[in-house]
């Protein structure tokens, strides 16, 4: 092979790893998708096997009719006319439209559209036991498995950032709910109820903090802020496998930092002021009468400053970890399949 051959193979694969499945306005334009992974069949020198593009994009089309009618087909399936069309962009767009697919529609029929290339248009025979639904690209088939396991990482990625986004709005996250649900053998109905609960509840709490500051009822401000943030590293350590038995509040932050390779420098830093936080908590709670009964309206007066400070804080803290453990939740699924070649 040559050394222009090389670049070109590479030039390709590199085009594939960072192809935009899904625009950032939510959809997915079907042409170049269909004939893209059509070419990716031809890097891997099986052309032969690859499906027709156009049936294809007509499966996919046929499923979201099949599935949510003709009336929601039309809001989800968009045409554009292309007004900037020229002759070589005929291959792709032959019709000098684009077809976008809104995520929505994704949802409902994205996992049967990939495993129905495989098993029907290419007629792969279905697997005897489950297994994942791009089960029928081989490894081996490198562009192909790329491209098709790109799709699969960035359509998840996109539908965990739009759980993420109506977690404030619904009161759960779909993918806690589903991770709940099998955790605790119960329905995915009551999964959502519970999570709900506790989205009230933590509503409820920073009301109440707030609250508190306001009347100067910093004590329990404080403790109410302990609660709260401790409820959330503890939820986060259990569903990601740590078990821990009525951990303290430094139990707990010690326990979260040992993940720090899982965590970007943000929310290390996070966990960082939260645990300066817990030492001026323990202060303000254990340190009312810190000095004689001669200076004790001056020792008052610390304990009053220190307790707002600390309570003011707290509500800050508060509000920055359960964004963060909204940000964390949808991703106690995990996504992304690992691959079973072996490294020669």
């Amino acid at each position: 092979m040559s050394n222009d051959e090389q670049k070109n193979r590479q030039e390709f694969l590199n085009a594939i790893r960072n192809y935009q499945y899904i625009r950032d306005d939510g959809r997915l334009l079907l042409e170049p998708f269909c004939v893209c992974l059509s070419h990716c069949f031809g890097f891997d020198g099986i052309l032969e096997k690859s499906p027709q593009p156009r049936a294809m994009y007509m499966l996919l089309i046929d499923l979201i009719r099949e599935r949510l009618g003709d009336e929601s087909a039309q809001r989800y399936v968009q045409l554009q006319r292309i007004e900037d069309w020229t002759p070589d962009m005929a291959h792709i767009y032959p019709e000098r439209t684009m077809t976008c697919i809104h995520l929505s529609a994704l949802i409902h029929v994205s996992h049967e559209w990939i495993y129905e290339i495989g098993h029907n248009l290419m007629q792969i025979p279905e697997p005897a036991e489950p297994s994942k639904y791009f089960d029928w690209v081989d490894e081996e088939w490198v562009a192909v498995h790329g491209f098709i396991n790109g799709y699969h990482n960035a359509f998840s990625s996109f539908q965990k950032e739009f759980d993420r986004k109506s977690i404030r709005d619904t009161g759960y996250s779909a993918f806690e709910a589903l991770h709940l649900s099998m955790h605790r053998n119960i329905d995915f109905d009551a999964a959502v109820q519970i999570l709900r609960e506790r989205h009230d509840s933590y509503q409820a709490a920073l009301a109440r903090i707030e609250e508190s500051i306001a009347n100067g009822y910093f004590l329990e401000a404080i403790a109410l802020e302990e609660c709260l943030i401790s409820n959330c590293l503890f939820n986060y350590l259990n569903n990601t496998g740590t078990r821990l038995n009525n951990p303290s509040f430094k139990v707990l932050l010690t326990a979260i930092r040992k993940n720090a390779q899982s965590f970007d420098g943000v929310t290390m830093s996070l966990f960082k002021k939260i645990d300066d936080w817990r030492v001026a908590r323990n202060k303000a709670i254990h340190g009312f009468i810190t000095t004689t009964s001669d200076s004790l309206n001056q020792s008052r007066q610390s304990f009053q400053r220190l307790t707002e400070t600390t309570a003011k804080e707290g509500e800050t803290l508060c509000e920055s970890a359960v964004s963060w453990y909204e940000l964390e939740c949808v991703n106690f699924i995990p996504n992304e399949f690992p691959s079973i070649v072996v490294a020669h």
